[in-house]
């Protein structure tokens, strides 16, 4: 007989950042890099190549090699409006190289300075890791685990007071979008045994809903000092990068985008902490307040 596995019943929590962390390194750079032998490279001096292959393909670096496995120099570009373009060559150094074997959990971080490393494996060159592979491939992964766990936290912080758990009450939002979601829910209700209300909203009304929940903001407001509607919503609003994860767009397109945007990650990362220490206290019915 096959043995039954032992499972927790109580599994030990975890943070976002070390289960952003777990997954990151799940895939390393041999995910999303260039293989080596897909490199496309000009010969010493050839800048004239070089530029050309920046006009068609918008590459973020051109290598130069002799043989196709040795990158001694490079030609480093940079993008202005819609046009990029080469700005200097040079000489590859040390800092230009990571282990093909390093997880994207770090690797993510190594893209708030440049856009390209060369990837080694022992010590010899095996491909190229450039931001606009990392953007179009498992960092999507991430952010939909992120932003998933936000949407799952933010519906069980307002189900926990009672806010719409089996009808509209504390939710505070439109007639229409209410009616819109009490049909959807008698319609669950009524095929799948029930649900609570709150889980047929859409993210962006779960976001309205939960931003105009007074206990939650007096909560918030104790850790981070008084936050206006619109700053609750600079900080806090995925719903647009939301729907770019969940329909497939390129996350970033633009390399400076992305650093404008950087730090939109950790805020991901601390609204699920608040959330997880909001969802810790007694519950307290929206019908008190």
């Amino acid at each position: 007989m096959i043995p039954r596995p032992q499972i927790e019943v109580e599994p030990k929590a975890h943070s976002f950042s070390q289960l952003m962390r777990r997954l990151g390194e799940t895939f390393a750079v041999r995910d999303v890099m260039v293989p080596l032998a897909s490199i496309e490279y000009v010969a010493p001096d050839d800048e004239d190549t070089a530029k050309r292959l920046v006009a068609e393909k918008r590459y973020s670096v051109i290598p130069v090699s002799k043989d196709g496995s040795s990158f001694d120099y490079v030609f480093c570009t940079d993008a202005t409006a819609d046009v990029r373009s080469i700005t200097f060559g040079r000489p590859t150094t040390v800092y230009d190289h990571v282990p093909d074997s390093t997880g994207l959990a770090d690797a993510f971080f190594l893209f708030e300075h440049r856009e390209w490393y060369f990837a080694l494996r022992s010590n010899r060159v095996v491909g190229l890791m450039t931001y606009w592979a990392f953007n179009s491939r498992e960092f999507r992964v991430q952010l939909y685990a992120g932003l998933s766990r936000v949407e799952e936290l933010s519906r069980d912080a307002l189900a926990k007071d009672r806010c719409g758990t089996s009808d509209p009450t504390g939710l505070h939002l439109s007639v229409d979008v209410l009616n819109t979601a009490q049909q959807r829910f008698d319609s669950s209700r009524s095929k799948m045994g029930g649900n609570r209300f709150v889980d047929e909203l859409q993210f962006h009304h779960v976001h309205d809903a939960l931003k105009k929940h007074a206990r939650w903001r007096t909560f918030l407001e104790q850790r981070l000092g008084k936050l206006s509607n619109g700053k609750y919503d600079d900080v806090f609003n995925f719903t647009e990068l939301r729907d770019t994860v969940m329909h497939g767009r390129v996350l970033f397109p633009t390399y400076q985008q992305f650093i404008q945007l950087s730090g939109m990650i950790d805020r991901i990362g601390d609204l699920i902490s608040h959330l997880e220490a909001y969802n810790a206290l007694p519950a307290v019915s929206c019908a008190n307040e």
